[in-house]
């Protein structure tokens, strides 16, 4: 006598991908992980840079808010990097979504935001 199992089975269905993880920036801001790595010196540079990275992004994104008068806007937001054999001075763009919620902004890469969006299927 030979025992089969008749399991009835149901098809597995995609997992959104998480959220992105927000960092408090200062008191009305958040920035997302991706862009605290992407803004975070190299060990080559200076320590300070950080700190000036993120409050010129904000600066930027706020700027860019009150232009539209939207609660969103999309911008391209570059700072100098230095090599560390040629110190040859270099921009490293990144394209940045800011969004507006209350009295505080939400600022992240493009990519950050729209990962919330994507469906899966």
């Amino acid at each position: 006598m030979q025992l089969s199992f008749a399991f009835q089975t149901k098809p597995v269905t995609g997992h959104p991908p998480p959220p992105p993880l927000w960092l408090e920036a200062d008191a009305s801001a958040e920035v997302s992980l991706s862009l605290h790595d992407a803004l975070t010196p190299l060990s080559t540079e200076e320590d300070g840079d950080y700190d000036q990275r993120v409050y010129d992004a904000l600066w930027l994104a706020r700027f860019e808010l009150s232009l539209d008068h939207r609660p969103s806007a999309d911008f391209t937001f570059a700072f100098p990097r230095k090599h560390w054999r040629t110190e040859e001075i270099t921009d490293i763009p990144l394209r940045l979504r800011c969004e507006a919620s209350g009295e505080g902004i939400r600022l992240g890469l493009l990519a950050d935001f729209q990962e919330a969006t994507w469906r899966t299927t």
